[in-house]
């Protein structure tokens, strides 16, 4: 009997809580042998314009894939270049499918949506900021929000999410 290796993909609902925000996925749960196919539907809020997924390895590890502004890719790892197929058109869920999958593959897949981005930068520490931390997961990290005055310091640098 061939070995299977059985690719488990949860997905969950995601809200705000009091804002009653919702994005919802689709299956709920995903089954698969390896090296099939793998597709997961994400509705984003009514009026979000940015959508992202996240994969949350066996070990809790959040790894960013792919994000969307009005249909077109913001920014994907290498791995969804390669092997996932992904994309969000106007008036449909957005998707991201494993081509075929892996090992590594098994993982909770995790969609958000916002109803914008801020790009952010690491600023070093040695010049002095020129904006409040956000109130933000980057604050604690000490990244500041991009404004027209700093881009060009941030572009030297690596992006950071």
């Amino acid at each position: 009997m061939a070995t299977r290796l059985l690719c488990y993909t949860a997905l969950c609902l995601l809200g705000t809580g009091s804002f009653n925000a919702k994005v919802i996925q689709t299956p709920r749960f995903l089954v698969k042998e390896k090296e099939r196919k793998a597709k997961m539907s994400c509705y984003p809020e009514k009026g979000h314009a940015v959508v992202f997924w996240y994969q949350q390895n066996k070990n809790n590890a959040f790894t960013f894939l792919i994000s969307f502004q009005n249909q077109e890719v913001l920014q994907q790892t290498d791995m969804v270049k390669k092997r996932f197929l992904a994309e969000c058109p106007s008036n449909s869920p957005c998707s991201l499918e494993i081509q075929s999958s892996e090992a590594g593959d098994s993982a909770l897949y995790l969609c958000a949506s916002s109803l914008s981005t801020v790009l952010k930068c690491a600023i070093p520490s040695e010049h002095k900021p020129l904006l409040e931390p956000t109130q933000e997961a980057g604050a604690a990290l000490g990244w500041k929000e991009v404004t027209e005055m700093n881009w060009k310091q941030c572009q030297s640098q690596q992006i950071s999410y």
